[in-house]
């Protein structure tokens, strides 16, 4: 064999390897909607195998079956040999890409991999992990077609690719962490205020119409979307931050029980809200409680002379005031420093007084529809008016903002029926408020969902309540996800929906079809929640 052919024997060898990161498009999405996290990304292993595994075993197959052709080359059309190694290596790279792109569909994927200086650093590793193997193979045991073994185990390369990084991420984190800390820190010495928003739903929210509010008095900066996590907040310092802003709102999200304490050792806010406190992520949580005391970490962290709102709920966030050593204020329940008088609903919105225990009364008028949503304005005027935003201020606030994207956002669809769009909503608190709203519509109604997620023991019982509470507020369901909805469908039928009355689909998709078909003018659709990819 000459060194050529040598040469391309070996290309051939190692093809797998670059052909695996195409292939692994799917994966590095999960481990990403994973927030980065081992366990997240194995809970989707174990969810969803098939869609897991199948890339990596199919271009498995492929690899096999393009290194045997090309051994048959070799023995019978040495003369040929350079360019069938050729032809078989770029056939195999070309199966990589090709499995990759049957796998993760872009238009189809509800949260698209997002190709961060994370996701780049992963891939080179997943390289590395791949030809570290193959030339262990070489060493051990360099039989043709062994290296083409290599894509099976994919999803287990990716996972040891992921804590090869872990330390070099570690270090970029606390770099990223450090700059944006030090930009934090400079603007307050420039007068600028943090404030730190929480809670088990609502908190999106609250932030939009707090930032809504303090921008009538000054500059103001929240947060974009849900950017709740050490590294989304210091994204947002190190690009948004001026020296112009004198208010800096950071949404806390927490799916871990220490989460709240690393983001308030970073923001330190000088005020916090706490919005809401729930059955939410209790997979990684464990209980309420712990639920609860992560979410009060947030006022345990503010000053001595801090300020934290609380939304009143007369179970654990009132229990939270209670025990808050800081300057304090209640939002909503009996004797409250903030509650709403005449109110009138309506499927557009609201119209009510909002009324302080300071005697103050102001007349408001808003796109956000709900009772649950009144009390969010609540809850955000009375941070404001700490911070001297006016009565007036406030009143022309709240007439302007408009519902973050997926919280019962409302649309009319082509086919003529209305849409309410709770897609982001995963509580089963806020459910039940989604359904009020939907209650409240004339005409036929109709909830599209997939259930809940995340609730650990709790998780059947809550989607069987949410079934019943699905019949009270609507006359038809369409469930995504036949299996994982029978304790929805079970509630249902409890409550007395009519089984014809009842669609179970697949997927998202398949339903959205019959949606368009099944209804027109005069019908309400709410999709209440949506499950990511990596759930689907």
């Amino acid at each position: 064999m000459s060194a050529l052919t040598r040469l391309f024997t070996l290309l051939l060898w190692f093809a797998p390897v670059p052909a695996m990161l195409p292939a692994a498009r799917q994966l590095l999405q999960f481990y990403q909607l994973s927030s980065y996290q081992a366990g997240g990304y194995l809970r989707a292993l174990r969810r969803l195998p098939v869609k897991a595994f199948w890339p990596g075993l199919a271009l498995c197959a492929c690899s096999l079956l393009f290194q045997f052709l090309a051994s048959l080359c070799l023995s019978w059309l040495p003369a040929l040999a350079v360019l069938a190694l050729l032809l078989f290596s770029a056939l195999i790279l070309l199966s990589g890409f090709v499995i990759g792109m049957a796998a993760y569909r872009v238009k189809k994927a509800k949260t698209p991999l997002v190709k961060t200086a994370r996701v780049r650093r992963l891939a080179v590793a997943l390289l590395l992990v791949g030809f570290l193997v193959c030339l262990a193979l070489l060493r051990l045991l360099p039989a043709m077609g062994l290296s083409a073994l290599v894509p099976a185990l994919l999803p287990l390369w990716l996972l040891l690719a992921a804590l090869l990084m872990w330390p070099a991420e570690k270090a970029v984190q606390s770099a990223y962490r450090n700059d944006a800390r030090d930009i934090l820190e400079t603007a307050k010495k420039g007068g600028l205020t943090a404030i730190g928003v929480t809670g088990s739903y609502g908190k999106t929210t609250v932030k939009s119409i707090l930032a809504a509010m303090l921008s009538q008095k000054a500059p103001t900066l929240a947060s974009p979307a849900s950017f709740n996590t050490p590294m989304g907040l210091s994204r947002c310092i190190r690009e948004e931050l001026g020296q112009q802003h004198l208010f800096f709102i950071a949404e806390m999200g927490a799916r871990h029980p220490q989460d709240i304490r690393v983001l308030c050792r970073f923001i330190r806010p000088a005020a916090g809200i706490l919005a809401s406190i729930g059955p939410q992520h209790l997979e990684t949580m464990g209980t309420i409680q712990r639920v609860r005391d992560t979410k009060f970490d947030l006022i345990r962290s503010l000053p001595e002379d801090g300020f934290a709102v609380f939304g009143d709920d007369g179970k654990f966030t009132t229990e939270c005031y209670e025990q808050a050593q800081v300057g304090k204020a209640l939002a909503g329940g009996p004797g409250s420093d903030a509650w709403a008088e005449e109110m009138e609903l309506t499927p557009e919105g609201a119209r009510f007084t909002l009324c302080l225990k300071t005697g103050e009364r102001i007349f408001c008028q808003t796109r956000l529809v709900g009772e649950h949503n009144v009390k969010n304005i609540l809850i955000a005027a009375l941070m404001a008016r700490h911070f001297g935003v006016s009565t007036d201020q406030i009143q022309r606030a709240v007439e302007e903002v408009s519902p973050p994207p997926s919280r019962l956002q409302t649309s009319v669809h082509a086919a003529g029926f209305k849409v309410i769009n709770n897609g982001f909503n995963s509580s089963p608190d806020s459910s039940r408020k989604a359904l009020e709203v939907l209650s409240a519509h004339p005409g036929r109604r109709i909830v599209v969902t997939p259930g809940f997620i995340e609730l650990g023991r709790l998780e059947e019982a809550s989607n069987r309540r949410l079934g019943n509470d699905i019949a009270a507020a609507a006359q038809e369901a369409v469930l995504i996800g036949e299996k994982r909805t029978r304790p929805i469908r079970e509630g249902l039928l409890e409550s007395g929906m009519p089984p014809e009355n009842i669609h179970a689909f697949p997927t998202l998709e398949i339903a959205d079809r019959f949606i368009r078909e099944a209804y027109g003018p005069g019908d309400v659709v709410l999709y209440e929640n949506d499950l990511p990819d990596h759930y689907a």
